[in-house]
């Protein structure tokens, strides 16, 4: 009779991990120490996995993980939405577009119409995009995105689900001084700065280091636990970023096809 006690105290006090199941593309992988590697994909979404895998750097698959990103299963599976959908003309060599130079009652205008009407389990990638997008095409507001981008030290350190996360940026006239401003209206009541943005993801309040280069996040040295990257409204996720730096080339508008799949899978 005690050992039944005990069996059912277990299966009722123990917290057991929950499994979740997504579809992405690997983006990448890399070692965190000799056992354990840290798969990341094109959701945002990571895994960690200390068994010997042969995965395909862009192919899609079904990922199974616990809540602390252990994987407990992953197949091909072609679900995942397509990584590129651009045609060459969507890109040149050029500066970036100019973003609009707002006022606060502008900003907190602009704020408060964002697209409210998300799917909670969207990506963060798909919400910027309409964001950015509806901005541009209804109000002719020019924003840019702003890129947290974790380390796998601190992926590892706090099991952190994502390797990245995205949200428009705007550009705010205060006093005789541009202040840039995240609108990230899943996450945040207000617009805020950077720095209060990237607080609500970084547990250890350290700042992030900017950069403009995707390599330096990519092959840095893990002493950082955060990079920032800032670039035009018109990327879409961090492979915009690594493809600017490898190519020179910059997406000069919006894509349709983007455009169109941010909406069927965010709101």
């Amino acid at each position: 009779m005690s050992t039944v006690i005990l069996l059912v105290f277990f299966f009722l006090f123990i917290p057991r991990l929950e499994a979740e199941t997504f579809f992405a593309h690997l983006i990448g992988s890399e070692k965190i120490n000799p056992q354990t590697t840290l798969l990341k994909f094109s959701n945002g979404r990571v895994a960690l996995t200390d068994d010997v895998l042969h995965l395909e750097t862009n192919d899609p698959y079904a990922v199974i993980v616990d809540e602390e990103q252990n994987l407990l299963q992953i197949q091909s599976d072609d679900k995942a939405l397509p990584l590129d959908s651009e045609s060459p003309h969507h890109f040149h060599i050029s500066a970036p577009p100019t973003p609009t130079l707002i006022s606060e009652n502008e900003a907190y205008d602009i704020f408060n119409r964002l697209n409210s009407r998300y799917k909670r389990s969207s990506e963060c990638s798909n919400r910027a995009h309409v964001w950015a997008w509806e901005e541009f095409t209804k109000h002719h507001m020019t924003s840019e995105k702003v890129y947290v981008l974790f380390t796998a030290s601190y992926i590892n350190k706090h099991r952190f689900k994502w390797w990245f996360h995205v949200a428009p940026l705007f550009s705010i006239k205060k006093d005789n001084n541009v202040e840039k401003w995240v609108f990230d209206f899943m996450f945040n009541p207000r617009p805020v700065t950077i720095k209060e943005w990237t607080d609500g993801f970084v547990f250890t309040k350290r700042s992030c280091l900017y950069t403009e280069k995707f390599s330096e996040y990519d092959v840095n040295p893990q002493t950082e636990d955060c990079y920032l990257m800032v670039d035009s409204m018109f990327t879409w996720n961090p492979i915009d970023l690594k493809n600017k730096e490898l190519s020179g080339q910059s997406k000069s508008q919006f894509s349709r096809g983007e455009i169109n799949f941010a909406y069927k899978q965010a709101f």
